[in-house]
């Protein structure tokens, strides 16, 4: 996929209408971020912030501002032999999709943003990758409202928190300071949280250790010792404890296995 014109957080006031009988001559990706009113069809239709609908080659396009400042983000773009694989998404044109992540959007407009202001030499393929990954994950979005899933307030925060979760495996974690980074009580924090990931965040922060005191197991020499404290254990002891009861075997045990 090719981009052939992009922008992001482009504001205008409330009068602001834009009128495109023809169309622009390519496909249109747009993001409203405030509340806007479009004409499909010929009908009057409004949308809520928050909302993209992605313009079919030659579409007639007429949108603007609904009663408020309007800011939108917006990708021109050809697909010349990708059509198959946009149709395969179940994605639909000229139609507005309300999402239920818009941080998720945007971080990838951003990201699409950066590669296409680079000088970087694989350019063209990055951009392509990203834009087939942004339509990969509107398409899920679509089809998590269609099974009438939401994505909770919390979701993109949880997410992070997740994240960091597995890739410091070393520090000590507890629902107290857990609930902190997400600024959430304790009790709403771990009710949220096994809500999302279907796991509680204690089980998660324990995988993590383990997870990585395996990778250890296999692919370093370190003694048992070194890796209990490389996983954030007091004590080589309760490492093999817990390593047993979710591993099924002991530390030796699973090293030898991997060897």
């Amino acid at each position: 996929m090719k981009i052939n014109k992009l922008g992001l957080n482009y504001t205008h006031d409330k009068y602001f209408c834009l009128k495109r009988p023809n169309g622009s001559g390519d496909y249109l990706f747009l993001f409203v971020k405030t509340p806007a009113v479009f004409y499909l069809n010929g009908v009057e239709t409004f949308a809520d912030k928050d909302s993209v609908i992605i313009y079919n080659f030659q579409s007639s396009q007429h949108y603007g501002a609904y009663e408020c400042t309007y800011i939108n983000d917006f990708i021109h773009f050809n697909m010349d032999n990708d059509l198959y694989f946009f149709d395969s998404l179940g994605i639909p044109f000229d139609s507005i999709i309300k999402l239920t992540n818009p941080k998720e959007i945007s971080k990838m407009l951003e990201n699409i943003s950066l590669e296409y202001f680079s000088n970087n030499t694989k350019k063209s393929s990055s951009i392509d990758l990203l834009i087939k990954l942004l339509f990969t994950k509107l398409s899920e979005q679509i089809k998590d409202e269609g099974l009438g899933k939401q994505y909770n307030r919390h979701y993109y925060e949880l997410l992070a928190l997740r994240s960091k979760i597995y890739s410091t495996p070393q520090l000590k974690w507890s629902v107290a300071e857990l609930s902190k980074q997400v600024n959430l009580s304790p009790s709403y924090f771990q009710e949220v949280y096994k809500q999302t990931f279907h796991v509680t965040c204690i089980a998660d922060v324990i995988t993590s250790k383990i997870e990585f005191a395996k990778y250890n197991l296999s692919k370093t020499n370190y003694a048992i010792k070194e890796i209990a404290e490389l996983c954030g254990y007091e004590n080589d002891v309760h490492f093999m404890r817990q390593f047993k009861k979710f591993v099924g075997m002991t530390a030796s045990n699973y090293r030898m296995k991997c060897k």
